[in-house]
């Protein structure tokens, strides 16, 4: 099946906070959409594997992807090893997704860090037509990076206000996550008012920037080509 967009996250419910908004305004768009979690999660001090297993199902639906799977490489095991490169190239050349939504390179957890490096390479080493892997060479031809908690200067900011309220839905579906109530339910960094005050903070402020409600930001390596800088700007003009 071939897919235009394909978002990994380390853990379930990381690409809904770093790239929601972007996927529903692209299948909304007509593009087809995937997420490809790294992780189950399992190590989440709140709920488990099977929990995480519906909250992720109800956030696919939410977000209308067109198809979601789960490699599990291990909760704060992911290496950049050539096992789980090989997993993510297949996966790659099986669906030759055209642009790919992966971690920013800093965060606060080392998962995040590490899917970084380990996804940019299999990227990059899916295209080599001497790396075998029962699958033909694909590299996809842009990958964008998604930010989860350390801030970074953007190439660009996308505006998702049309589909924010969306976006926190499919957030809020990891109800085990993000909503600290319940007598067996420990508090978390990600539980507290805190945090979802933070992400909706921070995405009113990136959307401002650009003259819209909400924005996503994203960081690319490659420079950026504008064919018509004056039209492209227009968005800058106050009306």
């Amino acid at each position: 099946m071939k897919i235009d967009i394909m978002a990994f996250g380390p853990h379930p419910d990381d690409a809904e906070l770093g790239c929601g908004g972007l996927l529903l305004k692209l299948k909304n768009s007509g593009y087809s959409t995937s997420i490809v979690d790294l992780t189950e999660g399992e190590l989440s001090t709140n709920g488990d594997t099977e929990i995480r297993k519906k909250e992720s199902g109800k956030a696919t639906k939410i977000l209308m992807l067109d198809f979601r799977l789960n490699l599990g490489l291990g909760d704060c095991r992911i290496t950049n090893s050539h096992e789980n490169r090989l997993k993510v190239i297949n996966i790659i050349r099986q669906h030759r997704p055209g642009l790919v939504l992966i971690p920013y390179s800093k965060d606060r957890h080392p998962d995040h860090e590490n899917s970084h490096k380990l996804l940019k390479d299999a990227c990059y080493i899916s295209g080599l037509e001497k790396f075998e892997s029962g699958n033909s060479p694909y590299r996809p031809p842009a990958i964008l990076c998604y930010m989860l908690n350390y801030q970074f200067k953007p190439s660009f900011i996308v505006d998702i206000s049309a589909h924010y309220a969306k976006k926190m839905d499919a957030c809020m579906a990891y109800k085990s996550q993000f909503y600290g109530t319940g007598q067996n339910v420990k508090s978390t960094y990600i539980n507290s008012k805190y945090f979802r005050e933070m992400i909706t903070t921070r995405d009113k402020c990136y959307g401002l920037k650009i003259r819209a409600d909400y924005g996503e930001p994203f960081f690319i390596e490659d420079d950026l080509r504008i064919e018509d800088p004056l039209s492209f700007f227009d968005y800058l003009s106050i009306k």
